[in-house]
């Protein structure tokens, strides 16, 4: 399994659940030709995609970057997306008052999200590992930031930041 093109099983569309299960359990005499109907329509439809089509689902993707930041990082970290994740948190960063506050509120709060999401059985561990990954670019594009906080600290006090304590 190539965790890179999972989607999480709550992504999934109804009618491809239900088809699948019926399939899987055995609930509709029809569901091996109802599949393989589906499978023909979206096979047609990457032909279409691949030849410069219509792409509807383009759209659906690409619209929770309108959202807010601290909507857009729970969803970057949900779904391991690292593409705009330096964006989004210098956009909370200069929102927040200290760097901090950035890792303690939104990126925590989509961990937390995704440890719901694991504890119930809704993502799995290949996820969670991209979302780890995720958090991790994120604290790394702010320790810069709280490290010069740190100095400026010691300075205020009185202190040689330079001096090894």
């Amino acid at each position: 399994v190539n965790s890179h093109e999972m989607i999480p099983f709550y992504e999934v569309d109804a009618d491809l659940k239900e088809l699948s299960e019926d399939l899987v359990f055995n609930r509709n005499p029809n569901a091996t030709e109802k599949m393989m109907e589906r499978t023909l329509k979206e096979k047609e439809l990457i032909e279409q995609r691949k030849k410069g089509g219509n792409v509807e689902v383009q759209a659906k993707v690409d619209s929770w970057r309108d959202k807010t930041y601290d909507e857009r990082l729970s969803y970057s970290l949900i779904n391991g997306i690292t593409e705009f994740i330096d964006k989004d948190v210098e956009e909370a960063r200069l929102n927040a008052s200290k760097p901090l506050e950035v890792i303690e509120g939104p990126l925590m709060k989509g961990m937390n999200i995704v440890g719901d999401l694991f504890g119930v059985g809704k993502m799995f561990l290949p996820q969670v590992i991209k979302s780890a990954r995720v958090m991790k670019k994120a604290v790394a594009y702010l320790l810069p930031f709280m490290e010069k906080e740190k100095r400026e600290k010691m300075i205020a006090e009185g202190k040689d930041p330079d001096a090894v304590s």
